[in-house]
């Protein structure tokens, strides 16, 4: 199969001529009234040069070459009929999608609990110079999010709101340890565009306890800082040439507290999806990536 070849943008700088020096315009201001006034141009400043995307628009085939990454939301915890120590699900994400999409998932190395440091010991042996497309979705149980699903959902409120605030000190740690992974998966796999996942959120925006100063309000607000500390650091990496983007995910109309959430509430997989909003993670990435050919 062709291979891509990366185009990393390139910061040009121009340089434009200098004009003529000052004893030269003062020549040319004394001159005799009869000859010929010198006539100095600036030269024209060109315009910026065009920057090439880093993440191409290329359509899906049979033949793509797909790896999934990170935890328990890649791994599937929540959708039914999970199995091993990852708690994986065939109805996760990855799963969903590249069967609709009609690609190849060669491996989903996504495991529940992963931190970015298990990510980067044990998930990258999956990639090579042959994957076409990887997803990644990490960054939550850097911050403790495990205990606080623990907690919150089982109603002890002084517990959650210390895990939250935990959770919310512990987002300014995420920056550099998301550069290292999406700097390794892009080494890893040279040849591949990489899709981060946001996380969704998990109560209604219609839903009154989650429009107030509450527990529901507060755990909305961490995942969409989460989620904009996540979307930064794929966009750094973007600018300096690395073929990856971000795609959120929105359960609105399906969180907790409306009549078919798309949300678990209870038990060991509490605020995870359930298999219908793993679908929903599915179709974003249909929507961005579109369906094979």
């Amino acid at each position: 199969m062709r291979r891509r070849t990366i185009v990393i943008p390139v910061i040009v700088v121009v340089a434009v001529a200098a004009l003529a020096g000052a004893a030269a315009i003062t020549w040319a201001a004394t001159r005799d009234a009869g000859a010929p006034r010198a006539v100095v141009t600036e030269a024209p400043t060109p315009g910026p040069a065009p920057t090439v995307d880093p993440f191409p628009r290329e359509a899906l085939t049979p033949e793509t070459r797909y790896v999934a990454l990170g935890d328990s939301f890649a791994a599937g915890m929540g959708a039914g009929d999970e199995k091993g120590r990852c708690v994986a699900s065939p109805k996760a994400y990855p799963d969903v999608f590249a069967s609709a999409a009609g690609i190849d998932l060669i491996a989903n190395t996504a495991c529940s609990g992963a931190t970015t440091a298990d990510l980067l010991k044990r998930q990258l042996i999956a990639l090579d110079d042959r994957t076409d497309l990887v997803t990644v979705s990490v960054g939550g149980n850097d911050l403790g999010v495990a205990a606080l699903a623990t907690d919150c959902s089982a109603g002890k409120a002084v517990a959650c709101r210390t895990e939250l605030s935990s959770a919310l000190s512990l987002l300014n740690v995420l920056p550099e340890r998301l550069a290292s992974v999406y700097t390794a998966v892009a080494q890893a796999a040279p040849n591949a565009r990489i899709v981060v996942t946001g996380y969704a959120t998990l109560f209604d925006a219609s839903d009154p306890s989650a429009s107030d100063f509450g527990i529901a309000a507060a755990i909305n607000a961490a995942t969409v800082g989460l989620n904009e500390v996540i979307q930064s650091a794929v966009d750094d990496q973007r600018s300096n040439g690395v073929p990856i983007t971000f795609v959120g995910v929105d359960f609105d109309g399906h969180g907790i507290g409306t009549a078919h959430p798309w949300v678990n509430t209870k038990g060991y997989t509490a605020f995870h999806p359930t298999a219908a909003g793993y679908k929903e993670y599915a179709h974003e990435l249909e929507r961005l990536l579109g369906t094979a050919i």
